[in-house]
């Protein structure tokens, strides 16, 4: 049984809505260092998805990371709506890709791992992401309905057909098993995500998804696979601003204002004791906590 502890970092302000130089600074001095020493104290290897744009503006923050012993991954160069892969030719992916490599590689060396901003990700992804290195993506959230609460939806409406356990992306479409060199593995949910947000807005419902969750990976062998991200650990000490990401009003409603007002739930202290709880949880069952990457190399010899 394999648990694949995955963190998205980035200069995301939940107050504000929108990607803020401040909010970066408090990942790098508060966010990730609270993280680190949870993890530390359960002895588990993490996968840390950064994008280009947090490296370049605080390259510490990748040192200290690559200090513990955890793996580097890429999160694409930055976190806005209008440069989400899925609405991204092949070529301007690629170079969003190169772009974030160059940055990221230069402190932490070559990485084979990718998570897409907003989880935003179409056929075209699974060549550029082939052409440029990478082994593995973790964008696809199996069986996962946010409805309207998260930009992108309709296109994330195939989620519920995807397979749930690991499998190679096809060229053809991000759903179905194909030939590509590069492997799916979907973030856990049952309908409702497996993730940080979830676990601080429905505290107890996370507990009953990650009994099934649980039971599913010790019965199909599928790994278990949780995101977060460092700016959860952060306090709210900033005045609230819905900053608005799109002219469609029914989208701004839904996927900036309620959700923006959702996600402020159980931020900072508790959300690292939540994350506490459910690690500890994780470690009384026995999973054995991997990268995601020792997990691709893994894959077809001993899985």
């Amino acid at each position: 049984m394999y648990f694949l502890m995955t963190v998205d970092v980035e200069s995301f302000s939940i107050p504000l809505n929108k990607c803020d130089f401040e909010t970066g600074r408090k990942v790098y001095k508060i966010g990730l260092p609270s993280l680190l020493d949870l993890f530390a104290k359960y002895d588990i290897k993490a996968t840390f998805y950064f994008t280009g744009e947090m490296v370049k503006m605080f390259p510490e923050s990748i040192e200290v990371v690559i200090e513990h012993d955890h793996e580097i991954g890429c999160h694409g160069y930055d976190h806005t709506p209008d440069r989400a892969f899925d609405i991204l030719s092949y070529d301007e992916q690629v170079k969003e890709l190169m772009k974030a490599k160059k940055v990221i590689e230069s402190i932490a060396g070559r990485i084979k791992s990718f998570r897409a901003p907003m989880l935003r990700i179409n056929e075209d992804t699974v060549k550029a992401l082939e052409s440029t290195g990478f082994l593995s993506d973790s964008s696809i959230c199996s069986q996962r309905f946010d409805g309207f609460l998260t930009f992108g939806s309709r296109r994330k409406l195939k989620w519920l057909f995807a397979p749930r356990k690991p499998y190679f992306l096809s060229y053809n479409s991000i759903i179905k098993k194909g030939e590509s060199k590069v492997l799916e593995i979907p973030i856990s949910a049952a309908i409702v995500p497996y993730i940080g947000t979830t676990m601080r807005i429905f505290p107890r419902l996370i507990k009953i998804i990650q009994k099934f969750i649980f039971m599913e990976s010790k019965r199909a062998g599928k790994p278990v696979v949780f995101l977060f991200h460092p700016n959860e650990c952060l306090e709210v000490d900033t005045k609230i601003v819905t900053t608005k990401r799109t002219n469609n009003i029914f989208e701004y409603v839904l996927a900036d204002y309620i959700r923006q007002r959702l996600k402020l739930r159980n931020l900072g202290k508790i959300a690292i004791r939540l994350l506490d709880d459910l690690l500890r949880e994780a470690k009384k069952e026995s999973f054995e906590f991997l990268s995601v990457y020792e997990y691709r190399k893994m894959y077809g010899r001993s899985i």
